[in-house]
């Protein structure tokens, strides 16, 4: 699929990778296009016959008016329930970075009749947590969600963040489990399980030779 056929409200500009599901449709984000202009998150499905082209939907446009955040950089992560959750680099609470919002991590739910239902989990605030919210999510057994920020103020550089699921019918809770400093580097790449609830990932500067690093975060 080539983006920009599809019109003036159609997903341009990827910045991230693919997700697919068992039935080998293919979903993602995009920096611009939508409605607004503002990214989105979309849908191709295969052709029904060999030789076939494969049909884009854009299931949400961004729009960071509603503090419902924008301009996404990473894949999709799915649960076992067919939920897809992801994050968004600006938008959320437009009170932090002079109006324009920290970013959020966000949850598109499928509706009867096709259509999806966006629901904002989690806004950065630009103190510990960071800011930027640009990568993948993973999740545990227990449905929490992992992910990495990769911007900040007064000397972060971005966090490593879990955010679990309401009890009792609340708002989720967020925990910053790890805080990187601008001598650390600020992580881009998201997080990968290891044995013993272990995780790693990258960060693109930091390290003895200031040039990134390899990092592990263990309980």
């Amino acid at each position: 699929y080539m983006f920009g056929q599809g019109g003036n409200e159609d997903a341009i500009e990827p910045f991230a990778g693919v997700t697919l599901n068992k039935e080998g449709t293919i979903y993602g984000t995009t920096d611009g296009g939508g409605i607004y202009d503002y990214g989105t998150v979309y849908r191709l499905n295969p052709p029904t016959q060999k030789g076939g082209t494969w049909t884009e939907t854009v299931l949400y446009s961004f729009d960071p008016g509603t503090n419902m955040g924008a301009h996404p950089h990473a894949p999709v992560t799915f649960d076992e329930s067919s939920n897809m959750y992801g994050t968004a680099t600006i938008g959320g609470d437009l009170n932090c970075a002079g109006g324009y919002g920290c970013g959020v991590v966000f949850e598109l739910s499928p509706q009867e009749g096709g259509t999806w239902m966006y629901t904002n989990l989690y806004s950065l605030q630009g103190g510990n947590d960071g800011a930027e919210a640009e990568s993948q999510l993973v999740l545990d057994s227990k449905g929490d969600l992992y992910g990495t920020s990769s911007g900040g103020y007064d000397g972060v550089a971005g966090s490593a963040l879990r955010l679990s699921p309401p009890a009792n019918g609340g708002g989720w809770t967020e925990t910053t489990l790890y805080t990187f400093t601008t001598e650390t580097g600020g992580d881009y790449g998201g997080l990968a399980w290891g044995k013993w609830h272990k995780l790693y990932g990258v960060t693109n500067g930091g390290g003895k030779y200031k040039a990134g690093t390899v990092f592990q975060l263990q309980p």
